[in-house]
């Protein structure tokens, strides 16, 4: 999720329909400049290169979300349109365990669809298969010469990612074939 502000400037996204790398490009309306999802700026347009600031979020259930913030507002299905909202148009995708066009294949221990974890400090991209950190809870490692701490709390479902001053680092939670799409190069974490 990433704010829409960029200089002082409020923009309008839509999707675009159109995949790079296998991740589905982003337009502005003021511009339609195409902006890539994990690469956080513009990749085309007269905005190519402008940056992204990511928004914290959480990937959870509505029921942890309402139990810690009971006074959320949801849309409702009533829309008045003629659509089943009960039936996600996409639950064969995500059962299906290949990539979008199943040529693409994961790296070693990791399946194409295996949601992960993505992290990159310098040079450097790692992903972290998030079942790992739904089992054990947390994960300590160095990504360029980073040392790093990734949490998961289980009663939240809420994931943090600090560097060993404490600070807030940025990462997106994607699938392993998207991430290894972008970083060609990525290594997915083993716990030894």
């Amino acid at each position: 999720m990433y704010s829409r502000k960029i200089e002082d400037k409020t923009y309008r996204f839509g999707v675009s329909g159109l995949l790079y790398k296998s991740n589905v490009l982003m337009y502005d309306q003021q511009t339609e400049s195409l902006w890539s999802q994990v690469l956080q700026h513009a990749v085309t347009g007269p905005m190519t290169g402008e940056k992204l600031t990511r928004l914290p979020s959480t990937l959870t259930t509505w029921g942890k979300w309402r139990e810690a913030h009971p006074d959320t507002d949801a849309l409702s299905p009533a829309t008045g349109h003629v659509r089943d909202y009960s039936k996600d148009p996409y639950e064969s995708y995500y059962e299906s365990r290949s990539g979008l066009f199943g040529f693409l294949k994961g790296g070693p221990g990791a399946e194409e669809k295996e949601l992960v974890v993505g992290i990159s400090i310098g040079n450097t991209a790692k992903a972290y298969k998030l079942q790992d950190l739904h089992t054990s809870g947390q994960i300590k490692d160095n990504v360029d010469s980073t040392e790093i701490t990734i949490e998961f709390d289980e009663e939240t479902d809420k994931l943090t990612v600090k560097d060993q001053s404490g600070n807030t680092l940025d990462h997106m939670i994607l699938y392993w074939f998207v991430w290894k799409g972008i970083h060609p190069d990525a290594k997915v974490y083993k716990s030894k």
